[in-house]
C-alpha cells in the first residue's frame, strides 16, 4: 500500500502541470502539438479526477465518456479553425 500511494502521489503531481514545461515531460509531444490547449485541459482534468484516491471524488463512466466527448469536438472545432486559418492565407 505505501508503494501504491507513493507512485499515486506521484502521478497526481505529475498531473497537476503548474506550467507547461511539466506537460512535456509528461504528454506525448505529438499530442501536445497536435491537440488544442482547451481539448488537452479538458482531458488532463478528467484525468486527475480518476485518479482520486477518494472513489467518492471520481467520475462515473457516464462522466468519462461524456468530458472525452466534449475534448473530441473542441479538438475537432479547433482543427477546423486551423484549417479554415491556413486555406483563408493561401
Amino acid at each position: 500500500m505505501k508503494n501504491f500511494l507513493m507512485i499515486h502521489h506521484k502521478i497526481k503531481k505529475a498531473m497537476s502541470f503548474s506550467s507547461q514545461e511539466e506537460q512535456k515531460r509528461i504528454i506525448d509531444p505529438i499530442v501536445i502539438g497536435t491537440s488544442s490547449q482547451e481539448s488537452l485541459s479538458n482531458v488532463v482534468s478528467l484525468t486527475s479526477k480518476c485518479l482520486s484516491l477518494e472513489s467518492s471524488l471520481r467520475p462515473s463512466i457516464e462522466d468519462v465518456l461524456w468530458n472525452l466527448q466534449y475534448a473530441a469536438q473542441v479538438q475537432a472545432t479547433a482543427d477546423r479553425d486551423q484549417r479554415s486559418d491556413v486555406g483563408s492565407q493561401t
